[in-house]
This record gives C-alpha cells, structure tokens and sequence, in this order.
C-alpha cells in the first residue's frame, strides 16, 4: 500500500534533508497536495517542505513554492540527484 507521504529514497531521513539543505528542518507533505509546473498539474511521488520551498519528486526533482491556497507551484526542474537539488536550495 502506498503511503499518502510518499517514501524518501533510500539511506535519506529528514534530519539529513535538513542537514543536506542546510535548513532548521524537513518534512513529507501528503501527495494530495497540487502541484503545478508552468500552470500545468503535476502527479508528484514525493514531496518535501525545506524551509520555505518544497521539493517535488515527478520525472525529476522539481522545486517551487507554496502559495496562501496550498498550492505548490513549481519553477523548474533540477534533475534527478536529490543531494544536489538539496544544495540548491
């Protein structure tokens, strides 16, 4: 069964989310959530709140922000290494 939170990939945790983007914390947003690139829906795996931004896992890890609705709109896509999209940030 599929978890509404998605699943980090393997060997991460949120403390190294944090850790890795250098921010205060993380945390799993549920999958339900919208997200928009370029205006256009998107059906993410996984997302991530670090700080401010939200990282979303689609093809690749898209990032964006989230505005007063709940809607995560996304600005571009970083490619598929979740340490390098985290350093980022």
């Amino acid at each position: 069964m599929a978890s509404r939170f998605g699943r980090l990939p393997d060997g991460w945790t949120l403390a190294r989310v944090a850790q890795v983007a250098m921010a205060e914390d993380a945390a799993l947003m549920p999958l339900h959530t919208p997200v928009l690139l370029d205006g256009t829906p998107v059906q993410p795996s996984l997302i991530i709140q670090v700080g401010g931004l939200c990282v979303v896992r689609e093809d690749g890890y898209l990032v964006g922000g989230m505005d007063d609705s709940g809607v995560i709109s996304c600005w571009a896509s970083y490619g598929d290494d979740l340490a390098d999209v985290l350093r980022g940030l």
